[in-house]
């Protein structure tokens, strides 16, 4: 902006403040003329090609506001509160057209005797690119919409703040968002107070009777056995959504049933009192907002912060946008972190709860053949995986009988909850049935299964002899089966984070190929797989031969059967 195409600047009125953004008052200069009301407006001369295009913006007190405070004697400056102010009322509602605006924007920045352009690529050359790139993205973008104001507004942050902020203003405002930390910790540790006193803590202790009378009067109560050896639950599901649960006499957990529940038609009632500002529509962002920032390192749709001195988990009932408002599910409160535990709110999933089958005896003892039954139902529905590296279920009662095996372990894994279960048979103890976390099966290796031909009767040998068998591998992304004469190749597949496999046979034309090529030709096979294995077209999907709760082995032995069956 020339000095030599200097517009005529008119003075401030009666009643009006000055204030110039630029180091050298006057001329060109751009300027906020503050009214008495606090609020101003902003004047701005563009000069170009041998003219002055003068533009007026209303500000508000928070921007007036920032140019007092903040070192405001830069170009970049200038160049962020006029984008902002060009693209955005007060209001947050678009000011013009985001066209025009980034046709202005241009005007400012772009051209070679552009000042501001020159001075910003000499200080911070990311800004130029990101103003830009910001600019275009809101004129394909929803205005209306937070998070596309808030992308925008950050991306302008990011380009100036180390030229607008100084290291006294920085350490000001680090200090401020450490007071609002503590602030929002100390309030959060107060309202979940009475309840964590509670944790860990028999029925008739008296911090117990206050957290019962906080959550309200008259609960429902359901008692039941759980595992073997049995422990006693005994929950306490209030009307107000919340509910006590107990094992074996003492407070394991207490929720906060955030959606409708049989007891509480609209869900956990006092939401709002106990996480001040929080509604149950609230996002994950609302949820981090008002109890701070989760522990990191953590996978899964779940999040766990630590309060006071117990932890307090959120439960969603989907992945989301952070900004996704409505899947706000359950929070449950424990005294210890569940990440590599279960939860104690997992004890009524719907797909594990209530395998285990006790006798009708007074002993209450395992009924071994319904619990065996009642796992391979949960296994035909879906609902459980059977861990193919432990005793499979139909092989329980043989081995057990056969005394070759100290403990006779079957694991199944729960596809709703997560849950781990292990069932063992003991050679010289009763049974055991447990529900565990995924941590506690790897801290548990299986017991060497003797072979087949040592406790099989002459059918379920001949059952080994036909089942197929690895014969090849590369050890991390495909593995070769042999059924009779047929080969097939489980491809493990992945993109990003997200991991999978396609387990397909191989056609003769593949078959002789890799008897030609061997194990290259089975990379470059999974290779391809690879590459379209997320795409709509992929050609690989209807080939799948795969299938929930299955092991490959089993799910190539469906295969085979599904074959022979089919009409001639």
């Amino acid at each position: 902006m020339s000095r030599k195409r200097s517009p005529r600047v008119q003075p401030p009125g009666r009643g009006v403040r000055r204030l110039w953004l630029l180091p050298g008052p006057g001329e060109d200069e751009p300027f906020i003329d503050i009214r008495e009301d606090g609020l101003g407006t902003l004047n701005v001369w563009v000069a170009r090609d041998g003219r002055h295009d003068h533009f007026c913006f209303e500000t508000t007190a928070r921007h007036i506001a920032a140019a007092e405070r903040s070192a405001l004697r830069r170009w970049a400056v200038f160049a962020v509160l006029f984008g902002e102010l060009a693209v955005f009322h007060p209001d947050a509602a678009p000011a013009r057209p985001p066209g025009e605006c980034r046709r202005v924007i241009d005007t400012i920045l772009g051209g070679t005797d552009s000042e501001v352009e020159r001075y910003l690529t000499m200080t911070n050359k990311r800004f130029l690119g990101g103003l830009r790139d910001s600019v275009a993205l809101l004129c394909e973008a929803d205005l209306t919409r937070s998070r596309d104001r808030e992308a925008f507004e950050k991306r302008l942050w990011f380009g100036v703040e180390s030229l607008i902020i100084n290291d006294a203003e920085r350490a000001r405002r680090a200090q401020e968002a450490e007071r609002r930390a503590a602030a929002r910790a100390a309030a959060v540790r107060q309202a979940f107070e009475p309840y964590n006193d509670a944790l860990l803590m028999p029925e008739r202790d008296d911090v117990v009777q206050r957290a019962i009378g906080l959550l309200g009067s008259n609960p429902a109560i359901s008692e039941f056995e759980v595992g073997a050896p049995a422990h006693h639950d005994r929950y306490l599901t209030f009307g107000s959504g919340g509910e006590i649960m107990l094992r074996d006499g003492e407070v394991t957990a207490i929720l906060f049933h955030v959606q409708p529940t049989e007891a509480a038609p609209r869900g956990f009632a006092g939401l709002s009192t106990l996480i001040p500002g929080l509604s149950r529509d609230a996002s994950r962002s609302q949820v981090e907002e008002a109890l701070g920032a989760p522990i990191v390192g953590r996978t899964g749709p779940n999040a766990t912060y630590p309060v006071g001195g117990g932890f307090v988990k959120v439960f969603y009932d989907t992945w989301a946008e952070k900004d996704a408002p409505g899947h706000l599910k359950l929070i449950q409160m424990t005294a210890e972190d569940t990440y590599a535990k279960t939860d104690p709110a997992d004890e009524r999933c719907p797909g594990c709860a209530g395998m285990l089958i006790r006798t009708a005896s007074a002993s209450g003892g395992v009924d071994v053949d319904a619990t065996i039954t009642a796992l391979r139902d949960g296994i035909a529905a879906g609902h459980l995986r059977q861990a193919h590296n432990r005793v499979a279920l139909n092989d329980m009662l043989r081995l057990h009988g056969s005394g070759l095996m100290e403990h006779v372990e079957a694991q199944l894994g729960c596809t709703i909850c997560h849950r781990h279960i292990f069932f063992a048979l003991h050679r010289e103890a009763d049974p055991t049935f447990e529900y565990v976390s995924l941590n506690d099966t790897c801290r548990r290796p299986p017991e060497q299964v003797p072979p087949v031909e040592q406790w099989g009767d002459a059918a379920r040998i001949a059952r080994k002899a036909q089942c197929p068998e690895r014969i090849a591998t590369d050890g991390n992304t495909w593995v070769l089966f042999a059924a009779g004469k047929h080969l097939f190749m489980n491809a493990r597949c992945w993109y990003s984070a997200v991991e999978g496999s396609r387990l397909i046979r191989l056609k003769a034309a593949e078959v002789r190929q890799y008897e030609r090529e061997g194990e290259a030709y089975l990379s470059r096979l999974q290779e391809a797989i690879n590459r379209t294995w997320t795409s709509d077209d992929d050609p690989w999907r209807t080939c799948d031969l795969s299938r929930s709760g299955m092991s490959d082995e089993e799910a190539i032995e469906a295969s085979l059967a599904a074959e022979q069956e089919e009409p001639a």
